[in-house]
Formats: structure tokens, sequence, C-alpha cells
């Protein structure tokens, strides 16, 4: 998985790299701005490509948020995961802990039931012999 958060932060790299040319200036030329008839198809021009870096720099601003925002969500999942995997560490450990009791007390458990048993066997052996 990091691999692959790696990979697409240096393709998100790679894009706003591309991005960093909306940051430039737009100038026209001084032949445009010398031809009498063609101003007003400059000023157009220019006012064509002042609204699109407009609503490209808004574009970008939006996508750096988001990109923001899902560094802040893969930081919470992270920290989410590690505080999974802990409790799942201390779980394994309690129930190794606990199997091991629960073995413990078993073969007590036989013990004290062969120790009765033999007991009992001994009683009846007695009662068995006063009998005969």
């Amino acid at each position: 998985m990091d691999k692959r958060l790696i990979e697409r932060l240096a393709k998100r790299d790679e894009i706003e790299g591309r991005y960093a040319e909306l940051f430039q200036k737009v100038s026209l030329t001084d032949q445009n701005l010398k031809k009498g008839d063609a101003s007003r198809d400059t000023d157009s021009t220019r006012d064509l490509l002042n609204s699109t870096i407009a609503r490209l720099r808004k574009e970008l601003k939006d996508k750096d948020t988001n990109v923001n925002r899902l560094k802040e969500v893969i930081e919470v999942k992270k920290q989410d995961s590690e505080k999974l995997n802990n409790e799942i560490i201390s779980l394994t450990i309690e129930n190794n802990l606990t199997s091991k009791r629960f073995a413990d007390l078993e073969e007590e458990h036989d013990k004290l039931v062969k120790r009765w048993v033999a007991r009992v066997q001994q009683d009846v052996d007695k009662l068995n012999a006063g009998f005969d």
C-alpha cells in the first residue's frame, strides 16, 4: 500500500509541476498591442485568457484542498490501522495467556479427578475386602 501511495504522490507532484505554468503572467507581444485593428480582438483574447487563468487557478486551489484533505484522511486511517494492529497484538497475547492458563487448569483438574478416583477405588476395595 505504501508503494502505491508513493507512486500516486509522485504522479501528483508531476501534475502539480505542470500546473506551475498557470502562474506565469500572460503577456501579449508588443506587435499585437501595436496593431490598431486587432486591439479589440486582443482585449477579448486577453479577457478570455484572464478568465481561463482565473478558472484554472480556482480549480488548482480546489485540487490542492482535496489533496490536503485526502492526506489527512490517509493519516487518520494510518493511525487507526496502527491502533488496530496494537489491539490485535494485545488480544493475541491475552489469548495465548488464557489458553496456557486453561491448559494448566485442565491438567490440574485431570490430576485431581485421577486422585479422587484412586481414593474412591481404595475405599471400594476396602469395603469389598470387608465383605469377603
